[in-house]
């Protein structure tokens, strides 16, 4: 794995003139032929650099309507997959974190991994007492590859012309990047999920902090298939749906009774178990790596916006950049700017945004004109906000809410809605 920011580059590089020679290749490939190709070439480059380009490749793998489906299947294996360590290095890890040989520690240990993400892998371990572990070994230098790769979009972003708009939005992107680092702060984060989730058919892995350190993170093994295995058995739509309002049941107790959700949407971060009692599949939540805390006066006052767009009437006399500004949700930094096309902008967003909850449960796999107008909607907002700024909290909310509404797409399942936190009928 490059390191410094010109090796890294060199890889971006590579990539770039590869594609460029394949496009003058005199070879004629069908178009399904060349997005594959170039979904191998830009994966194999991500999965090389790790870090931020591999978590770039597991969040334009769900953008079903953007991407060619030959080069975004390449991508998804980004949720899963990546190049290994060898062998050589993973003992060193070990040795470095625990400051003992595997089999000084283990009973079993598997030097093999069996899933790997973009900041470490993954391996199975056996306890001396036969406890079965998934052992979590960060990549060696992946924290200064991370900080330079957020040096780097720094600095071109420091360029922009709308960069005081975006500044807050950044700094919570980085900081939330940084703490990923630290496997110490998600062993404590999966202990407290796992003490406070609380929900029936979801499971929380164990944590074995006497096997962990800041770069090795030791879990209870946990049964079970990622997402794509599981649908390629054909799951019946009741299944998919169940699924589905599971998902979205840890999501709203997250947010509005935790104060603290994982912001990760990547779909490889849970695990499909069997059937629940009940007739419904039951999951496994992996990784707590990236968790936004949410301040409770800002969980109050979403539910006052939500509460207020699906009401459709409620602000049509008042200022929404106002009421967002008085609600916190969003900053005005320049009270002389003209906020009108900003306006417009809000009340077209919030339509949007409450659409999945009107007329009972909506249908994601027949949303592609939802996620479509999601991508116009956000683009036009963007370019409307000057003067004003949306608050930080925001970033890794949307994010891990956009992200399950993708893996609803996926699972072509049926969602109601409808919920007693958000005010919305």
């Amino acid at each position: 794995m490059p390191l410094s920011k010109l090796a890294r580059a060199g890889v971006a590089g590579r990539l770039a003139v590869t594609s460029a020679l394949r496009s003058i290749s005199p070879r004629k490939r069908s178009a399904d032929e060349e997005w594959k190709a170039r979904g191998e070439a830009f994966f194999a480059a991500c999965a090389h650099l790790k870090g931020l380009p591999l978590k770039l490749a597991q969040m334009l793998s769900q953008e079903e309507e953007w991407l060619p489906d030959e080069f975004r299947r390449e991508l998804s294996k980004s949720c899963y997959q990546s190049a290994p360590m060898n062998k050589a290095l993973v003992r060193r890890a070990i040795k470095a974190g625990l400051r003992s040989e595997p089999e000084e520690l283990f009973r079993e240990f598997s030097e093999t991994p069996f899933a790997a993400a973009s900041l470490g892998q993954v391996h199975r371990a056996v306890t001396r007492e036969g406890r079965v572990l998934a052992l979590k070994l960060q990549y060696p230098g992946i924290a200064r590859t991370v900080r330079n790769d957020l040096a780097i979009v720094a600095g071109f972003a420091s360029a922009l012309p709308w960069l005081k708009e975006v500044q807050g939005a950044w700094t919570e992107v980085a900081d939330r990047m940084v703490e990923e680092l630290s496997y110490l702060e998600e062993a404590r984060w999966t202990g407290w999920f796992r003490e406070r989730l609380g929900i029936p058919n979801v499971t929380v892995p164990e944590v074995f902090p006497e096997f962990g350190g800041e770069t090795i993170l030791a879990t209870e093994f946990m049964e079970g298939r990622h997402l794509e295995e599981w649908l390629a058995d054909g799951p019946s739509q009741s299944d998919r749906d169940a699924l589905a309002a599971l998902l979205w049941k840890i999501y709203l107790r997250s947010v509005y009774e935790l104060g603290a959700v994982n912001a990760d949407p990547n779909p490889g971060n849970f695990l499909i178990r069997n059937h629940a009692e009940g007739g419904g599949p039951s999951v496994a939540m992996l990784d707590f790596g990236c968790v936004k805390t949410v301040p409770q006066g800002f969980t109050a006052n979403l539910r006052k916006m939500f509460a207020h767009h699906a009401n459709g009437s409620a602000w049509k006399s008042s200022s929404l950049v106002e009421e967002y500004a008085r609600l916190g949700i969003m900053t005005i930094s320049d009270p002389r700017q003209d906020f009108s096309a900003l306006e417009a902008r809000l009340r077209s967003m919030g339509e949007w945004v409450v659409r999945p909850y009107l007329g009972g449960p909506f249908d994601f796999g027949a949303a592609g004109d939802y996620f479509r107008r999601c991508r116009t909607e956000a683009w036009e907002l963007f370019r409307s906000i000057k003067g004003a700024s949306f608050s930080p909290d925001f970033v890794f909310l949307d994010r891990a809410r956009y992200g399950l509404y993708r893996t609803f797409q996926r699972l072509e399942a049926r969602v109601d809605m409808a919920n007693p936190w958000e005010g919305i009928p």
